[in-house]
């Protein structure tokens, strides 16, 4: 057995290790899987009603509350 079978076998040894790290590390807090309605919570809630918010790229954005 010469020098590059142990190196192969590392190698490789090293790439299962990491798929495996990446299966059952633990995961990162995420807003849309804890929150019950899978919002992000930031500022795109709901509006309330009468308040049209409408804007095209390149445009300024309209906001306009009806009554």
């Amino acid at each position: 057995m010469n020098w590059q079978t142990p190196a192969a076998l590392g190698i490789v040894a090293l790439t299962a290790a990491a798929f495996v790290w990446r299966r059952f590390r633990p995961r990162r807090f995420s807003f849309e899987k804890h929150l019950p309605c899978g919002c992000s919570g930031g500022g795109s809630g709901p509006r309330p009603p009468g308040l049209v918010v409408a804007g095209r790229r390149g445009e300024t954005p309209r906001v306009v509350l009806k009554p």
